[in-house]
């Protein structure tokens, strides 16, 4: 169930979003019901998409982790969904003497409003 309050102006969440299906399958709170029987109608073709979505957030975690580890200290998340932890910013600041630069793309406006309310806390 979603811990959601309200979407973004002009966001329908009886429309299914893509990022809020990975949330739900990764475990997390944000998504709706929409999202919620997209996914298990998805799971019922592809009944192993849960595990490739986890599979797929622990390559990300592994890959930040193995390009810090190299000293790259700037990252692009692209389709970054949801924050997820740990994040890009979290995986790469444990594994780099620098502060890393990472920057965040969605075009999702729920995941833009989310984004945006953590940065201000």
């Amino acid at each position: 169930m979603s811990d959601i309050t309200a979407a973004p102006s002009g966001v329908d969440t009886k429309i299914p979003s893509p990022a809020r299906i990975y949330d739900y399958y990764l475990g997390g709170k944000d998504n709706f019901a929409a999202d919620r029987a997209a996914a298990e109608k998805a799971l019922s073709v592809v009944p192993e998409g849960r595990e490739v979505a986890r599979s797929n957030r622990q390559f990300l975690v592994r890959a930040v982790r193995h390009m810090a580890s190299q000293g790259v200290a700037q990252f692009i998340d692209l389709g970054s969904g949801f924050p997820t932890p740990p994040s890009v910013h979290q995986v790469a600041a444990a594994n780099l003497t620098v502060r890393p630069r990472v920057v965040y793309i969605d075009n999702d406006p729920m995941v833009t409003s989310h984004s945006q309310a953590l940065l201000v806390s």
